[in-house]
């Protein structure tokens, strides 16, 4: 007796399809993110406040002139403020700077001018900090320029989310990511 020829094996030796894992590259996206993140909260706070530090400096030149015989302005707590002088009169110069919560500190001395008036470059004498909106009375004497220069806040806002913020923000979705990723790992063995 003869059988018919056979249309392939009575047992199957082909491997059993592959089962599809989900979640695989959700983990390793998450990994690396979070990896680049640890690396980047290392990184940024100095990038960003050399950032900040251009936006500050390197942004704001224009300068405000005060009488020196006596003067005022309105200042902010979100505002960074300095009283300058041409260089001639940085050693003769001396202020009396007074407000309701002020600061005042000397500057330190710098071949950097900090802007200019009427061509005049000027030279940070005082750094003052203010804790809360009011009026600053600025006297001097002993010289016959002064001027206020207020550096803004944008540049330390800017540098703080880019900074800080920003990896932050990118490491809790490279958190969500992974946990997302190794759920789905799980679920699909």
């Amino acid at each position: 007796m003869t059988y018919p020829p056979a249309y392939g094996p009575a047992h199957s030796y082909a491997p059993a399809p592959r089962r599809r894992r989900r979640g695989l590259k959700r983990t390793i996206f998450g990994g690396l993110g979070l990896v680049a993140n640890a690396i980047g909260l290392v990184v940024m706070p100095f990038v960003a406040a050399m950032i900040g530090a251009l936006l500050i400096y390197g942004g704001n030149t224009e300068m405000t002139p005060l009488d020196p015989a006596g003067d005022s302005f309105e200042a902010s707590t979100w505002s960074m403020y300095s009283i300058a002088v041409p260089q001639e009169d940085l050693g003769t110069t001396t202020c009396e700077i007074e407000g309701a919560d002020v600061t005042v500190e000397p500057a330190e001395a710098s071949d950097t001018s900090m802007g200019s008036v009427d061509g005049v470059p000027y030279y940070d004498l005082y750094s003052v900090q203010v804790f809360g909106d009011q009026e600053v009375s600025v006297t001097c004497t002993g010289g016959e320029s002064v001027a206020l220069w207020d550096a803004g806040m944008g540049g330390f806002a800017i540098s703080i989310g880019v900074g800080f913020l920003l990896p932050v923000v990118l490491g809790l979705v490279a958190l969500v990511m992974l946990i997302w990723g190794i759920i789905a790992l799980v679920r699909s063995a």
